[in-house]
């Protein structure tokens, strides 16, 4: 939950002793986002800057910083850490919703940390455990349990120094009067370097909606399954790759 800088390549002009500018043709961000005609049945595109994305992840980050994360080590680090770097001139972004399922598609020349969301998102960290402690919500617990997913296939597969990390993240929160609600969410993030696209960021995220808070609890609902995720996430890379054909 996001214009690529020009390089100015200086060519001198046999015989006149001047130079001239060769434009820069690799693609900008926006040009490397799914069409709506990409997205899965029923969702419709809505109206997200990059400004708004990243000051809404910022009030986000605020309030995370004062829950308790268990086991502290796997504290997620790679938004925020990427989100003081969006702008309008580095980054486009794409937002739909269908009912109460969001969707959130970013491409940025900005280099995200999949390193980290790797490590915060599997082995010992597969399953995390954050409680609010401040707020209307103080005492709420919320238990986040990862599933790796595949990297969809690309034509020629992923060259040397990309990557793609995919997960599936069921989050159930109990509330301070023991009601119980679950969410399914998906993610994906991608580092590409591309002759026609330069080294750029690519993530999506989809949000199911959450259940109502019930004790027991009721399961939630997948916005899509696996296979459908991993699949648009496949077309999102390769707006990315098939654009050096």
């Amino acid at each position: 939950m996001r214009i690529l800088l020009c390089v100015i390549v200086l060519v001198v002009v046999a015989g006149c002793g001047r130079t001239a500018d060769v434009p820069d043709r690799r693609l900008a961000p926006a040009d490397l986002l799914l069409a709506p005609s990409d997205l899965p049945p029923g969702f419709v595109v809505t109206p997200l800057s990059v400004a708004d994305l990243a000051a809404s992840n910022r009030v986000a980050f605020d309030d995370a910083k004062t829950a308790r994360f268990a086991p502290d080590f796997c504290r997620p680090t790679a938004d925020a850490t990427l989100n003081d770097q969006l702008r309008a001139d580095n980054s486009a972004v794409l937002a739909a919703r269908r009912l109460n399922t969001g969707l959130v598609e970013l491409v940025t020349t900005q280099r995200r940390d999949l390193g980290a969301d790797l490590f915060a998102t599997s082995g010992r960290c597969a399953r995390t455990e954050t409680t609010i402690t401040k707020g209307n919500l103080a005492g709420t617990r919320i238990v986040t349990e990862y599933t790796a997913l595949p990297v969809p296939p690309i034509d020629g597969g992923l060259r040397s120094g990309e990557r793609a990390v995919l997960v599936r993240s069921t989050v159930t929160t109990t509330l301070p009067d023991r009601g119980v609600r679950t969410q399914i969410g998906f993610a994906g993030y991608a580092l590409l370097n591309r002759a026609s696209s330069g080294e750029v960021t690519v993530q999506l995220t989809v949000a199911g909606e959450a259940s109502r808070a019930t004790n027991p609890p009721t399961p939630g609902l997948a916005p899509l399954s696996d296979a459908g995720f991993v699949d648009l996430f496949g077309k999102a890379l390769q707006k990315v790759t098939n654009s050096d054909r």
